[in-house]
């Protein structure tokens, strides 16, 4: 019995199971399983590769489509209300890989600097 299992929502469980399945057929082919004999290790190594990418895909879609979403609000300070300036490339290591995207840039005017939202959480890069 497996004692190490993340707790995840049934539903993202059972969708995983789904998703797992056919990409088993993907990685091994139509019999959805690796040749006998193949190496256990080799078999987790395909597997983390999976997991991580699938982590590292979740993640950049999250803050790239959390980016895309500011609240207007966000953008008041005490001086003056930005005025957005389009975007700047955001880029961050994760343990799963490379996470770039897009997040909103923006400009006070009277204090002569770029401005960026300290909302709590939102991009949120650890540095």
């Amino acid at each position: 019995m497996a004692k190490n299992r993340r707790k995840i929502d049934a539903a993202v469980q059972e969708r995983f199971g789904e998703g797992a399945a056919e990409l088993r057929h993907i990685i091994y082919g139509e019999q959805g399983f690796p040749e006998w004999g193949t190496k256990f290790a080799q078999i987790e190594d395909e597997g983390m590769a999976v997991g991580l990418e699938l982590a590292r895909v979740l993640m950049e879609q999250s803050v790239s489509e959390q980016a895309t979403h500011m609240p207007q609000e966000d953008l008041d300070c005490p001086e003056e209300t930005a005025q957005p300036a389009g975007t700047d490339r955001a880029d961050l290591k994760t343990q799963a890989g490379d996470v770039e995207w897009d997040e909103p840039a923006a400009y006070l005017n009277k204090a002569r600097r770029a401005f960026f939202p300290s909302a709590e959480g939102f991009g949120d890069r650890g540095r």
